[in-house]
């Protein structure tokens, strides 16, 4: 009796377990567009708002053109003057509200902000491979997809591998 108690329980709390830790969490490597190079480094972090888990998006690391990095959250130096504020580029919160959509396995419903303009769009994430993350910004059915590099802990620098996010929330100035 008691190990099909047991079983039961088990079988019960498996699939809470398994959404426990919100998909995507992790450190990720942008890249620029235009010169195909490493741009940015984003923490994607889960926080709570209100009864909900949602997923934000913090930079917290700049590359220099030659591929190097320049700056992260000990130094940051760089201004993004098109945000209200005009706050460090480091440090800023760039995606907020995503919100996980079980059957299709995608985030959906949030904001992702273009820090060099200012500019807020609708967003949504995807992975197609566990490598890459799939972000995408929009205005109705028009936008732009970038993918990120999923970056290991060891490819940090330093001073970001003893990262702590679970205390932050997005911090958003429009």
């Amino acid at each position: 009796m008691k190990f099909k108690l047991l079983s039961m329980l088990t079988l019960f709390a498996l699939p809470m377990a398994a959404t426990a830790t919100t998909p995507f969490v992790g450190f990720y490597q942008t890249i620029d567009d235009e010169i195909n190079a490493p741009k940015s480094i984003v923490a994607l972090y889960e926080y709570k708002d209100g009864d909900d888990i949602e997923l934000a998006g913090r930079i917290v690391a700049l590359y220099n053109t030659d591929g190097t990095i320049s700056e992260t959250l000990s130094n940051p130096q760089r201004i993004a003057d098109k945000v209200a504020g005009s706050p460090k580029m480091v440090g800023l919160d760039i995606i907020w509200n995503m919100e996980w959509d079980d059957e299709d396995k995608k985030y959906e419903d949030g904001k992702i902000m273009d820090p060099k303009s200012g500019k807020i769009y609708s967003s949504v994430m995807w992975q197609d491979n566990p490598e890459t993350l799939n972000v995408r910004g929009k205005i109705g059915p028009f936008g732009r997809t970038q993918k990120w590099n999923v970056l290991k802990q060891t490819d940090l620098p330093s001073d970001l591998q003893n990262i702590d996010a679970t205390e932050w929330k997005p911090n958003i100035t429009k």
